[in-house]
């Protein structure tokens, strides 16, 4: 296996370094691929993206906010007040200023790249200095280990 992916790098780094002069034509699937790729002068444009609020939008929003925990309603594809009060929490989590609710790709692909669990207040399990409700937080369905509260030695006797 390692030498394969000796081999393989090894390769990469010939191919690389045996590129075409300035002058030089591309020929056979180099210039296939040459003619494929969008010029600085006709750049292709952007296919245009599906209006906001889609029904398969809302439903694949809904379905991240569930998984972030977010959303405690149904995934039905449509923007209800728990879909929307959903984002605004989401938008809280994340220390975003909460706006008008709008679904749209960009907000989709920003809700897949957060971790499980992202709008789940952290849990605490133990606290330093007696201060209550300081702690490290919890993971996920972990039970905090009850603690029995200290009872104080008496004093020793002068002997």
């Amino acid at each position: 296996m390692h030498g394969f992916v000796r081999w393989a790098g090894s390769a990469a780094i010939a191919i690389s370094l045996g590129a075409l002069p300035a002058n030089a034509a591309p020929t056979g699937g180099v210039a296939q691929m040459a003619q494929n790729a969008p010029d600085a002068a006709g750049a292709a444009a952007p296919a245009p993206s599906p209006p906001a609020n889609s029904p398969d939008q809302i439903r694949k929003a809904q379905v991240e906010l569930k998984r972030l925990e977010c959303l405690k309603g149904r995934v039905d594809g449509k923007l209800s007040e728990a879909t929307r009060q959903a984002v605004k929490k989401y938008w809280a989590s994340a220390k975003q200023p909460a706006g008008d609710v709008s679904i749209t790709d960009d907000l989709i692909t920003e809700l897949a790249g957060r971790g499980d669990l992202y709008c789940r207040p952290p849990r605490v399990f133990f606290g330093f200095g007696g201060r209550s409700g300081v702690g490290l937080p919890l993971a996920p369905g972990v039970r905090p280990i009850p603690v029995p509260p200290a009872t104080p030695k008496p004093p020793a006797e002068p002997q």
